[in-house]
């Protein structure tokens, strides 16, 4: 996958060279997983996270207290049931853990589903800003090194992390 990501880039590369023979490449390369970390939105959107991540885990909490009384109680009290009574009570018990997997599945997903939705725009104005530096700096390409995708990065290619960074805190 490298390879391929690698030959049409060099394609890409090559061929804007020769359509631009004119105009020199100018790449620039940014890490934009240092720049969402460094973002100031960031803390609040952690800490709307952990919020609803600690709710979620509250409710797990009870259901797991609620599921292990119901364990102790039937453990305790199994030997004065009747067979229908015991199968019913074994049911009820299993169908409440099932529903307590069902429940952490289901949170972890909305919490994971949460942090996306939060972070969107966060990456939306990194991206903007990205596009607005590469412009007025007359950029032809700008590679995100975080991504793990770039093999090589000369020391002609100018990092803008700095610039984005600079213009995503407003100074």
């Amino acid at each position: 996958m490298k390879i391929k990501f690698l030959l049409a880039t060099a394609v890409i590369l090559c061929s804007a060279a020769v359509v631009n023979a004119q105009n020199p490449l100018k790449i620039g390369h940014v890490n934009i997983q240092e720049l969402v970390q460094k973002h100031p939105m960031l803390d609040s959107l952690q800490t709307v996270i952990e919020k609803e991540s600690k709710d979620m885990q509250e409710i797990y909490d009870e259901m797991v207290a609620e599921h292990e009384a119901a364990i102790e109680k039937f453990e305790a009290e199994s030997s004065t049931y009747s067979d229908f009574v015991k199968q019913t009570r074994q049911k009820e018990i299993l169908e409440q853990s099932q529903k307590i997997q069902a429940y952490n599945q289901t949170a972890q997903q909305q919490l994971q589903n949460r942090n996306m939705e939060l972070i969107q725009p966060i990456y939306k104005e990194i991206n903007q800003e990205i596009s607005n530096i590469a412009g007025a700096q007359n950029f032809t390409y700008v590679l995100d090194v975080s991504a793990g995708n770039v093999a090589y990065i000369s020391p002609e290619s100018e990092d803008l992390t700095p610039l984005v960074l600079a213009a995503i805190k407003g100074e």
